[in-house]
This record gives structure tokens, C-alpha cells and sequence, in this order.
């Protein structure tokens, strides 16, 4: 009897030792990267955020096209399902700040979206900055041959909306797997992207606080999705990087330096955002990155070619 209260002893030990060390690998150990992006560029790349960041209409094909020109490397989006489940690239969850519409964009069809004039709130002069679907960016991108349309897909609940499927045919139509990254807050959208082809990049949004006060003036109170706890915990998101295998890391610059260093020295390819004065630009450039987004993508770029 002793014998055998012994070797039960011995098995629970065993079977705590194994839950142990599987709770320290997925929530303490961070292993070397070993993703499709492991070879870095020369320098850090440049992307206008929201398309040209504070040069032109918020995400409008109008203000990436500039960008583009301007030699940007790339630039940051944002797109999100209308009511007839058409990918539109739009910021704001209700079009009343950047356009003369009200309403949200998940209750307007694809057409009412396409008719909104992002110009005139930007500047009065400009007229003719329209609404643009995923596909007219993903085809822009690919035709001018260079750059990359980063976009981010906004999906605020856990649940599959269509985004997912919608986006990657798009990027696989257009053979533009090396042209467009997909990138969320939300990591079951880059797992469901990783599943349906696992060709497309991904990149992991993240934060540890809930807002910022820009944020906040911008969104309208009703608008407001909090960004869940686990995500806002470093120790949380080692354990779902090694479940979403994404392809890079979207890191807000308010983020501690060390965790940022610390994934950058494991390889990671890591975005820095959003850096608009010249402290934040010249201090996220000196953390090697793979690249930095901003507001102010001109003088960020001038930073990083001295």
C-alpha cells in the first residue's frame, strides 16, 4: 500500500513538473523569432500612418498615392465590413467625424461608403478624396510595384465576421502576399487570416494602456471598445504570439522601451507608433526597428536618412 501511495506521489509531482514548465514556456519564455521577415532591411522602413499621416485626407487613396510619391515606405490603414460585407478603408466606426455623412459604416452599404468625400474636412479645397475599398488599395499597391499597404483590420468582438476570408482572396487575386500586411488588435483575426493562408503577413497591434486622450477626442462616446485586459499584459501576449504566429509586432511607442528592445534582440520585426515629434521619432529609430509609423512621415523620414 505504501508502495503504491508512493508511486501516486510521484506521478501527480510528475504531472505538476510538466504543467509547471508548460506555464513557464508559454507565459515566461520568449523563443528567437523564426517567422518569413527574418532578414531585416538595410534601415528601418518609414509608413505614413492612416495614408499621410497629417499631409493628407485620412485614409484615402488620395493621401497613400501622395505618400507613395513622397517615397514612403509604406503606409498604415484601416478597414472595416459595410452592411453588405464589403471591405472599406475608413478609421472612424461612424463616418461623422471625417466626412459631411453621420451614421456608422457597418449600417452603409458599400456604395454609400464609396460616395463619402474624405477632402473637404480635411481641407476645403480638396474635393474628389472618395472612400476606397481594400481592393482598390491592394490594386494600387500592386500595380505601382512598390511599397506596402499595411492595413488593420478593425473586428471588435472574438467571433469570424467575413473579414478574414474577404481580405486574403483579395490579397491572393492580386498575388500581393508581399505587397499587404494584415494587421489587428484583435489576435483571433490574425490566427483566422493564418489558417485560411499562411502565405499572407500578419502583424500583432499592441498597447498596455486602454486609451490615449487623441484617441478619445476623436471617437465618438458610443463608438468606444475597450481593448480587453489580457491583451494589455506582456506576459499574456507571449503566451498568444506563440499561438498566432504572427509576422510582425505593431508596437505603441508608450510601450516600456525594454519590452520593445527585448523583442527586437529576439528577432522580431517590430513597427514603433505612432512617433510624431522629433524626441519620440529620433528615440524609436535608435531601438533598430523594422520600421516606424507616423503622423509626420516626412520629417521621420528625413530623421531616419541622416
Amino acid at each position: 500500500m505504501a508502495i503504491l501511495r508512493t508511486r501516486r506521489r510521484r506521478i501527480w509531482a510528475g504531472i505538476a513538473a510538466v504543467l509547471l514548465l508548460a506555464v513557464g514556456y508559454c507565459f515566461g519564455y520568449e523563443p528567437p523569432y523564426r517567422g518569413a521577415l527574418a532578414s531585416r532591411p538595410a534601415r528601418p522602413l518609414v509608413f505614413a500612418h492612416r495614408g499621410f499621416g497629417n499631409y493628407g485626407p485620412d485614409n484615402s487613396l488620395y493621401a497613400a498615392s501622395h505618400a507613395f510619391d513622397a517615397g514612403m515606405d509604406g503606409v498604415d490603414m484601416d478597414g472595416q465590413l459595410t452592411r453588405d460585407s464589403g471591405i472599406v478603408i475608413f478609421h472612424d466606426l461612424s463616418v461623422d467625424r471625417l466626412t459631411a455623412a453621420t451614421g456608422r459604416v457597418r449600417d452603409k452599404t458599400t456604395a454609400e461608403m464609396l460616395a463619402l468625400d474624405l477632402g473637404p474636412k480635411y481641407n476645403p479645397a480638396i474635393h474628389g478624396a472618395t472612400v476606397h475599398t481594400f481592393e482598390d488599395f491592394v490594386r494600387d499597391v500592386t500595380q505601382r510595384g512598390q511599397g506596402i499597404l499595411m492595413v488593420e483590420l478593425k473586428v471588435p468582438g472574438l467571433g469570424a465576421s467575413g473579414i478574414e476570408a474577404r481580405a486574403v482572396s483579395i490579397i491572393q487575386r492580386y498575388n500581393a502576399h508581399e505587397r499587404v500586411i494584415l494587421s489587428s488588435f484583435n489576435p483571433f483575426v490574425l490566427y483566422r487570416v493564418k489558417r485560411l493562408d499562411p502565405r499572407v503577413r500578419t502583424a500583432l497591434i499592441f498597447m498596455d494602456t486602454n486609451w490615449n486622450p487623441q484617441l478619445l477626442a476623436e471617437i465618438k462616446p458610443e463608438d468606444r471598445v475597450d481593448l480587453p485586459w489580457m491583451v494589455r499584459q506582456e506576459f499574456i501576449r507571449r503566451a498568444l504570439r506563440k499561438i498566432i504566429r504572427p509576422d510582425l509586432l505593431s508596437i505603441n511607442h508608450e510601450v516600456p522601451a525594454a519590452v520593445t528592445d527585448r523583442l527586437i534582440a529576439k528577432g522580431w520585426p517590430v513597427f514603433i507608433w505612432t512617433v510624431n515629434d522629433e524626441r519620440d521619432i529620433r528615440a524609436a529609430l535608435a531601438q533598430h526597428p523594422y520600421g516606424i509609423i507616423s503622423d509626420q512621415p516626412i520629417h521621420a523620414k528625413q530623421a531616419r536618412d541622416q
